[in-house]
């Protein structure tokens, strides 16, 4: 489990006002999950990920590894509890002069791991993440999503309870994007380590995390598990999920516009009980996103509908369950 406690990082600036980076974050991640730390540049995720890994300290707080406060270590202590802690960097960071066995043995050779057993786990690794035959293989020899892999087993070899990943999909392309990700769910699956995905990209969250937080300036704006941001439609988590579609002026003609978001779940047709009632109404459907998170189907419909009738709208949509509201 992670916690973190009222994390705070300021930088200080000679002759200028100092930089708040981190504002107490408090913040609970338990065993298993894969959550996602999400924002734009500038949010303070690299801060997070240099203060998660002990490379800084907090100006103040606590950040707590499986009970241990990583803030109150140093020396040995703290070597021993960063190894609790695997990562994988945005562009995998290989070494150009070494294998992919290599790469992957690299940490455990470090530790003092003896041959025999580092072979033994090298062997184990890369035929978890698909790349058994590789093994002999260098960076330059390797697709970017070949490399990744390589900096997933690396980030595993020394047996992590959890696993740090910085924008680890954002150079590839999107059926390896895909691939990785289907990777990372199947390590939290067999090996039980809990996984934080450091992103700025939404498609991420939506595909592999269980709960998500999302920062602004340094500041937690929401946190929660994905399923009850997306049961809240005035969550802002869930509107970056599943963004409002952009609607043609064109499409409006004198029509009011009105957005609709609901979720379906099996057996639970909310879809179809949606375009029952759109059609009922005689509104338009201006623009529509669908998306898939996990066993939940998610829609937001833009309806241009005419304006007598929208009051009525309004009441047979909520009367249905289903939130909608006029857009400003």
């Amino acid at each position: 489990m992670i916690e973190l406690q009222g994390v705070t990082k300021v930088y200080p600036r000679k002759g200028a006002e100092s930089v708040v980076a981190l504002d107490d974050l408090s913040l609970t991640i338990m065993d298993g999950e894969i959550h996602g730390i999400v924002g734009e540049s500038g949010a303070g995720k690299s801060t997070l990920i240099r203060c998660l890994t002990a490379l800084e300290k907090p100006t103040s707080g606590a950040i707590l590894v499986d009970g241990k406060d990583l803030t109150t270590l140093s020396g040995r202590p703290l070597r021993a509890e960063r190894r609790r802690i695997g990562m994988v960097f945005q562009g995998a960071n290989l070494l150009e002069a070494r294998t992919a066995a290599e790469n992957i043995e690299y940490p455990l050779k470090v530790s003092g791991i003896p041959k025999a057993e580092r072979d033994a786990r090298v062997a184990e690794l890369l035929n978890l993440v698909g790349l058994a035959d590789r093994g002999a293989s260098y960076p330059a020899q390797l697709s970017g999503g070949q490399r990744q892999r390589v900096g997933i087993a690396r980030a595993l070899a020394i047996r992590p309870s959890v696993v740090l990943a910085d924008e680890p999909t954002s150079a590839l392309d999107m059926e390896t994007t895909d691939q990785i990700l289907d990777l990372l769910k199947n390590v939290r699956e067999q090996l039980g380590v809990t996984i934080l995905v450091i992103t700025h990209e939404m498609g991420v969250v939506r595909k592999i995390c269980t709960s998500a937080t999302l920062l602004d300036a340094g500041r937690i704006v929401e946190s929660s598990s994905i399923d009850h941001a997306l049961a809240n439609p005035e969550s802002r988590l869930a509107k970056k999920l599943i963004p409002l579609p952009e609607v043609e002026p064109e499409c409006l003609r004198e029509d009011t516009l009105v957005d609709i978001y609901f979720t379906s779940r099996p057996g639970i047709p909310t879809g179809s009980k949606v375009m029952a009632r759109v059609a009922e109404l005689g509104g338009d459907i201006a623009a529509g996103l669908f998306e898939s998170v996990g066993e939940m189907q998610v829609g937001r419909l833009a309806l241009a509908i005419p304006a007598q009738k929208v009051s009525h709208a309004l009441q047979a949509f909520a009367a249905d369950g289903i939130h909608a509201e006029v857009r400003a």
